[in-house]
């Protein structure tokens, strides 16, 4: 059974478009290649645009990812391009992202 995992992402709107930049620049190319071996099944980074949790200045993204299992997801977050990324990325958080794993149940 494979695992889903989602995070709300929550980025000070002075540090958004750094982070996007980040994001495309140094974990893009990492889940394509997660992608193409198989290790990702699915991947998104989205911008909220709506939602009842929305706070003024800061910018809200939903970040969702399915692997095959528990390993990939392990192998992705001990990644040493992902543990480099990281700390550039929190510094722009002005709190802790929520976050999600479980066993997916459905599909399309």
């Amino acid at each position: 059974m494979s695992e889903t995992i989602a995070i709300i992402l929550r980025f000070r709107e002075e540090h958004a478009d750094e982070f996007e930049r980040l994001f495309k620049e140094e974990v893009l190319p990492l889940w394509h290649e997660f992608k193409t071996q198989g290790k990702f099944i699915a991947a998104s980074l989205t911008l909220v645009q709506d939602g009842n949790q929305q706070k003024e200045g800061v910018r809200d993204y939903i970040l969702h990812v399915e692997v095959p299992s528990r390993a990939e997801h392990e192998e992705f977050d001990t990644h040493a391009r992902f543990v480099e990324f990281l700390p550039k990325a929190r510094a722009m958080q002005p709190e802790e992202p929520l976050v999600w794993l479980g066993s997916t149940l459905f599909q399309l």
